[in-house]
């Protein structure tokens, strides 16, 4: 008999209550939840501030800003152009933002299950313990945004430390409005909520309470076809745009950028299939094993590696274009390009500063969550005399083959997405002095946070063997 919704809600609340005095890591894997909500609604309004601060400062100048469009109306296309670069910088967070959602939502996703098929041999039926994922979701989703807008509000007076457009940042123009605010914690609940009931589609519990799980078909060659189509589409109306002060042609740029991403996540998985299932030949034990992990789920081993390609894109893009502002003109022109000289580089820097820590976010819970969910195949191997060595080697090949061609893809991708820019800038006597510099600390970042986090799972791995599973029997 299908319970009620408060019946369930009420269950929920009773298993969760549970799960922390289980000695299993569930406790971890629901805080850690909660946390990757956290980190990704307080990075979400606090970008969304920094635009929303971009649009009102171009409907309304002030300031210096004011006083040169005042001065010369041409400039009318400056203030267009930082709410433009606000915009690609959201865009391009956005596959991150969403990714560590994603992630949040399906922690765990072993251990529910056994915790599913438990609930199917009580009685309920498949529409029950559905809801009752979901209901659990929004309760790690709705703690998370609130534990986020706390920060997000924390956060904002020490924003008043940078200036933009040569105007310190006040605390109050970052604050976004009641319904906008409330629109980016709800569209962070519901992807969530929508990763979850996609996770639940791919499990099917019986009334005995088995779970099977679908199986995923091999990737197609089509992702590669597609990506070079979209790549190809790309660069040709990238060349072919008409830079300038208008505003449609950098709308289109931005568009264009964000379909490179996409192309990169959309084939990035069907070369890391390829490559795996070469590499599974080799006579390396740990190579092979790491190697047909990733080729049992090439996308959920490319999800962790899908923001150090965003970041490494962004970079890539960086590196080739000129990041400083020079002008000649009146002496107030001359001031605002002097005092906005660097006004590229910090939004370049909080871009990729947003990013790190989105991707530092999700490699941390995502490595925990697998250590946790591997864990009586690494108690089994161990127990069949597979040294702990080889279970860190086989993690270590398994994490960094995925990284390595996040970075080749991310950055090649980036560097060449920038080349008209460049030329442009080239012909106007602008060109790159620090874009390269920002490339390689980019990798080098991306490289230092994944093997930190690897690190920090080491105690886990230790943990999880020591577990004795049936001590009783």
């Amino acid at each position: 008999m299908t319970r009620g919704a408060s019946g369930l809600g009420s269950l929920s609340l009773q298993l969760t209550r549970s799960r922390f005095s289980s000695r299993e890591g569930e406790s971890w894997l629901y805080l850690a939840s909660i946390l990757a909500f956290a980190v990704c609604s307080g990075l979400a309004l606090t970008v969304a501030g920094g635009t929303w601060m971009f649009v009102n400062r171009w409907q309304h100048p002030t300031g210096l800003l004011a006083e040169i469009v005042a001065t010369d109306p041409t400039y009318k296309a400056m203030p267009v152009f930082y709410v433009v670069l606000a915009g690609i910088a959201c865009a391009l967070l956005l596959p991150s933002m969403v990714g560590l959602a994603s992630a949040a939502a399906v922690l765990g996703a072993r251990g529910r299950e056994k915790r599913l098929s438990a609930l199917r041999l009580l009685g309920l039926s498949s529409g029950d313990v559905t809801r009752m994922s979901l209901i659990d979701t929004l309760i790690q989703a709705c703690i998370g945004c609130a534990v986020g807008a706390l920060a997000y509000f924390a956060t904002l007076p020490l924003w008043s430390a940078l200036s933009m457009q040569a105007t310190p940042i006040a605390p109050g123009e970052m604050t976004l409005p009641p319904g906008l605010l409330l629109l980016v914690l709800l569209v962070t609940v519901l992807v969530g909520l929508g990763a979850s009931w996609w996770g639940l589609r791919q499990v099917r519990i019986s009334p005995l309470g088995v779970a099977r799980r679908s199986s995923r078909p091999g990737l197609k060659a089509w992702r590669l076809v597609a990506f070079g189509g979209i790549l190809a589409a790309a660069l040709v109306v990238a060349a072919a745009l008409p830079l300038g002060t208008s505003l449609l042609p950098w709308m289109i740029l931005g568009t264009i950028l964000v379909s490179v991403v996409l192309a990169i996540n959309l084939v990035a998985p069907w070369f890391l299939q390829l490559f795996s299932g070469l590499v599974a030949k080799s006579p390396s034990a740990s190579m092979m094993w790491a190697a047909r992990r990733i080729q049992a789920n090439p996308k959920a081993n490319w999800r962790q590696a899908s923001g150090i390609a965003v970041l490494s894109f962004i970079g890539g893009y960086i590196a080739m274009m000129p990041i400083t502002i020079t002008s000649k003109g009146p002496e107030a022109i001359q001031t605002f390009a002097q005092e906005a000289t660097w006004d590229f580089t910090k939004g370049a820097l909080i871009t990729l500063g947003v990013g790190l820590i989105l991707t530092a976010t999700s490699v941390l819970i995502t490595q925990a969550s697998a250590v946790l969910e591997r864990g009586e195949q690494s108690r089994a191997m161990t127990r069949m005399g597979a040294p702990a060595g080889y279970l860190v080697r086989v993690t270590w090949i398994e994490t960094l083959g995925p990284l390595l061609v996040a970075l080749v893809l991310g950055g090649g991708l980036g560097t060449a997405m920038a080349r008209p820019m460049a030329a442009v800038a080239s012909s106007l006597g602008q060109n790159a002095t620090t874009g390269p510099a920002v490339l390689s600390s980019v990798m080098l970042a991306g490289l230092v946070l994944v093997v930190a986090a690897l690190l920090a799972t080491l105690p886990l791995q230790k943990q999880v063997l020591r577990v004795q599973e049936r001590a009783r029997d």
